[in-house]
């Protein structure tokens, strides 16, 4: 009887231990899970680029995706950016820079080569990267169906790195970063090393999103595959021809790539008309705070002296015409008021 209690006591700790171990087995699904996870990533080196990083969001948000944004932000971007960024639905992550390694490079290309990591992103299955000078016009979503890695030719069979989708590996990471220091890079930047990393890729197929799903169930997963332009409309290029290389209502991402001319500046309306697309977005973003960060970082300082100098102009020319001409009176006191009224509180 009193064996027969022991053999019953064991058989009751064999099934608990059973049900515990099958328990640990099905909490611990989720974090496995994680790894079927996608998201759209961006890279914020300092606040400069914040409004670029927002209106971006408010693109890909507008297009009613479903997969996470990650902005990977380094130590130059302020604490009170990371909470704007936060608040507009991003998930911010801290990283460390790459240092360049390349000794001929501009000055400006110093950390370039941190976008590196967005191979390292093994949380998720997938990532589609896009610059900061980027914006959304339609949902790319399909996107996600491209192989290994993808990206646009730009200037005959060089790659673009300004849009990217990515299946992150810690290998593919690693072995990238170890050839950082012996791979030639064109630029002198990311771009280059990636162009001599992922040689003969302008041999490589076109995405087709209608035929991806079908060739992956059969087929080896292409190692690369070419992005058609409409998911990475140059500006630049859009310059030269003053149209679109590609129909306009089919077009995914525009690209604001002509170096210092970016859509944040105001006057770039002036000479870009695809500007105006960014803009529109840009008013449904514009806040006091943002505004704050972008004069900081002297956005607005470098139109200041031509500011003073119109501004200096306009009131020599009233003054002279309201003492020594029979301007109207009215108006002359409009003015010294609005100037009384600007000098002693503007």
């Amino acid at each position: 009887m009193k064996l027969s209690s022991i053999s019953k006591l064991g058989l009751v700790l064999i099934v608990l231990l059973i049900v515990n171990k099958y328990y640990v087995v099905i909490e611990a699904a989720p974090v496995t899970a994680s790894s079927n996870k996608e998201a759209y990533v961006t890279l914020l080196y300092g606040d400069e680029f914040v409004l670029g990083v927002r209106v971006l969001g408010k693109s890909i948000r507008d297009t009613k995706t479903s997969r996470e944004m990650v902005v990977l932000v380094s130590d130059g971007v302020s604490a009170y950016a990371k909470k704007l960024l936060q608040a507009d639905g991003w998930i911010v992550t801290p990283i460390s820079l790459l240092q360049n390694p390349n000794q001929v490079r501009p000055t400006r290309f110093w950390g370039v080569y941190t976008k590196l990591k967005i191979f390292n992103m093994t949380d998720y299955k997938k990532v589609v990267y896009l610059d900061a000078d980027t914006i959304v016009v339609k949902n790319i979503d399909d996107l996600f169906k491209c192989g290994k890695f993808c990206a646009n030719l730009k200037h005959s069979e060089r790659l673009n790195s300004g849009v990217m989708v990515v299946e992150p590996s810690a290998e593919l990471f690693n072995d990238m970063v170890s050839k950082v220091t012996t791979l030639y890079s064109y630029t002198g930047g990311d771009q280059g090393f990636l162009n001599t990393y992922y040689a003969g890729f302008e041999s490589a197929r076109v995405f087709n999103p209608e035929i991806s799903a079908e060739v992956v169930n059969s087929k080896p997963v292409p190692e690369m595959e070419r992005l058609s332009t409409l998911y990475n409309a140059d500006v630049g290029l859009y310059m030269l021809a003053n149209k679109w290389m590609v129909d306009e209502k089919e077009l995914r991402v525009i690209h604001y790539t002509l170096g210092p001319l970016k859509p944040w500046d105001w006057w770039t309306s002036w000479l870009l008309k695809p500007v105006d697309v960014w803009q529109v977005i840009e008013t449904s973003v514009l806040d006091a705070a943002t505004i704050g960060i972008w004069l900081r970082n002297g956005r607005f300082w470098p139109l200041l002296p031509l500011q003073c100098l119109v501004f200096g102009m306009y009131s020599f020319v009233f003054k002279y015409f309201c003492d020594y001409s029979s301007l109207s009176p009215y108006l002359c006191d409009g003015f010294r008021g609005y100037s009384l009224k600007y000098g002693q509180h503007g």
